[in-house]
């Protein structure tokens, strides 16, 4: 039964003397129950107004209701099977409670397609590698697109004509700016190479993409998808997590820049979700841990997840009103 099914509509006249000045309709609603649930499945003839007054008595709080639902793109249009989200669950509230205010939404996927350059990610384990760039006809220090290379192969005799690698480098181990554990080690991809042909000794290559300059001894590793076309895919979960470095060694950290997660596959993150970067505290000044917690998360950003590891993922930030910094919060919401 419906919401407007269930409710009970009483007529009350205000009478002046022997005459009805005016009439209003009252909707009784003493069935509900205690606690606003977190979820509501729409039925047949519900509207937010109907949604609103029903469980908050106050129908002109729809559109904070609309602002919680990303995926109801119309307020006045809502279908039984619909799932609305009629309060914040517990985990995008802070530890002590504190709840967040209302996200700023991009809204459509053509606004936050992204074609990405996958430069990096956080591994839990060390790679081994395949083989190493060995040497070069050519004398210049730095290597780019373009030049040859003999690579040191583990197995040169799996070796083929067109084979490609992966070069990439070890930044140093990431380090949870709360937590404090060492999560994995931060590896930076540096080129792709291609295999042109396979000699007694050594494999003869050509660097087909150069993200920054290549050196003799680089390990190699079998090749990683590096251009990825990415479009938002719908969050499955509520989940929270930290920003626990970016690729680039800066303190700030802006839009297009990348940024890693210390939540991944496991956790339920798939490529496309979206995460909102929150931060707390004073803008201007370092507040302390108690004074910095009294004051509420405020949305500082959007990034775009654009490869995730069981528990780390890899994401571009689409969007944000001040720069990002290791340490602050993410939230995933279900539904967006």
């Amino acid at each position: 039964m419906t919401i407007a099914h269930r409710s009970v509509l009483v007529f009350a006249f205000i009478v002046g003397g022997s005459a009805v000045t005016s009439a209003q309709t009252i909707r009784v609603s003493g069935d509900r129950g205690p606690e606003v649930p977190e979820e509501y499945l729409v039925e047949e003839g519900d509207t937010l107004w109907d949604v609103c007054e029903y469980y908050f008595a106050e129908p002109r709080r729809w559109p904070t209701v609309w602002a919680l639902n990303p995926h109801i793109t119309n307020p006045h249009w809502i279908y039984p099977g619909d799932i609305l989200r009629l309060r914040l669950a517990g985990e995008l509230m802070g530890p002590d409670g504190v709840v967040v205010q209302p996200f700023n939404y991009t809204i459509g996927a053509s606004n936050a397609r992204q074609v990405s350059l996958s430069e990096g990610f956080v591994v839990e384990k060390p790679i081994v590698p395949v083989g190493h760039i060995g040497n070069s006809p050519h004398s210049q220090t730095y290597l780019a697109a373009g030049d040859l290379v003999y690579l040191d192969l583990a197995d040169l005799g799996a070796a083929r004509v067109g084979q490609r690698f992966s070069v990439y480098r070890i930044e140093h181990e990431v380090v949870h700016p709360i937590r404090e554990t060492v999560l994995g080690q931060k590896v930076r991809i540096m080129g792709v190479l291609e295999i042109e042909t396979v000699e007694k000794h050594v494999a003869r290559a050509r660097i087909v993409s150069a993200f920054s300059e290549l050196q003799r001894g680089m390990p190699l590793t079998d090749p990683l998808e590096h251009y990825v076309v990415v479009s938002p895919r719908q969050n499955l979960i509520d989940l929270n997590g930290t920003v626990v470095d970016g690729l680039d060694p800066a303190r700030e950290i802006g839009q297009f820049d990348t940024i890693f997660i210390d939540r991944g596959s496991k956790d339920g993150v798939q490529v496309g979700n979206r995460f909102f970067v929150m931060r707390r505290g004073d803008g201007r000044f370092e507040l302390n841990k108690d004074a910095a917690a009294k004051l509420p998360w405020e949305q500082v950003g959007e990034a775009l997840v654009v490869l995730t590891r069981d528990r780390t993922s890899t994401a571009l930030v689409t969007r944000s009103a001040i720069e990002i910094r290791r340490g602050d919060r993410v939230v995933m919401q279900r539904h967006y």
